[in-house]
């Protein structure tokens, strides 16, 4: 159970909130949160930082994955069960969830690791994820963590062949900007006109503070696959 004295705001009450999850003790959550290079500034060791339930967190996600891959795809062989786990339980598709958490902007860093940008590296997004689905194991069981990992991969497991069909510019993207700047690509919606049956999106995609392009699509989908192209090329171009 949590250490804080009766009336005491909750540390992590709003993400709390987006995690569909009140925790039985918070201050799992907060460890879930806490990097090492934050717990380096303070001189604490590496027991309150978040490397025990990110190695817990990728083993519980790495079972609920499989569970909804066997469960779906009954005939499915077991080569093409690990290629779907695979590419469902990755660094980009792991960052790519905590960023929809929000979870970048919870993450405690160090201040160095904050000012290189460490809250849009896809390693750290990635691995706060993992601690955060090890934390909701510990505080919740099983059904906790897979509440929050089915929200996010469900999806992906009922149709893995189809993302890997969308993977494609986007995917090849977030490889290149994770290898080379250690940073996810962000895209912004900035038009959305048209009617109904016919709308047209224009999204821009940004790594960190740059500009890498825009791309236009009849969905939002589309149009961001047409801006992650934009911005491979501008990439190769330098």
């Amino acid at each position: 159970m949590s250490d804080s004295p009766p009336g005491s705001p909750r540390p992590c009450a709003d993400l709390e909130a987006r995690l569909g999850h009140r925790f039985s003790d918070p201050h799992l959550l907060v460890r879930a949160l806490t990097h090492r290079s934050a717990a380096r500034e303070l001189g604490l060791g590496a027991e309150v930082t978040n490397e025990r339930l990110e190695f817990l967190g990728d083993a519980v996600i790495q079972l609920i994955v499989s569970d909804l891959l066997v469960a779906g795809h009954r005939h499915a062989p077991e080569g093409d069960l690990s290629r779907w786990r695979s590419r469902l339980v990755c660094q980009a598709s792991l960052a790519e969830a905590a960023t929809a958490l929000g979870l970048g902007d919870d993450l405690h860093l160090g201040e160095g690791e904050a000012r290189s940008g460490g809250r849009e590296k896809g390693s750290l997004l990635c691995a706060v994820y993992e601690a955060v689905v090890g934390a909701l194991y510990l505080d919740g069981g099983m059904e906790a963590a897979r509440a929050l990992v089915h929200r996010h991969l469900a999806a992906g497991a009922a149709d893995p062949e189809g993302l890997a069909a969308g993977w494609d510019a986007k995917g090849r993207l977030q490889e290149v900007t994770q290898g080379r700047y250690r940073l996810l690509p962000r895209y912004e919606v900035v038009e959305a006109s048209g009617p109904d049956h016919a709308p047209h999106f224009r999204v821009a995609v940004w790594l960190g503070e740059r500009h890498l392009g825009d791309g236009e699509g009849g969905s939002k989908k589309a149009a961001e696959q047409a801006a992650a192209a934009r911005a491979l090329e501008a990439l190769e171009q330098g």
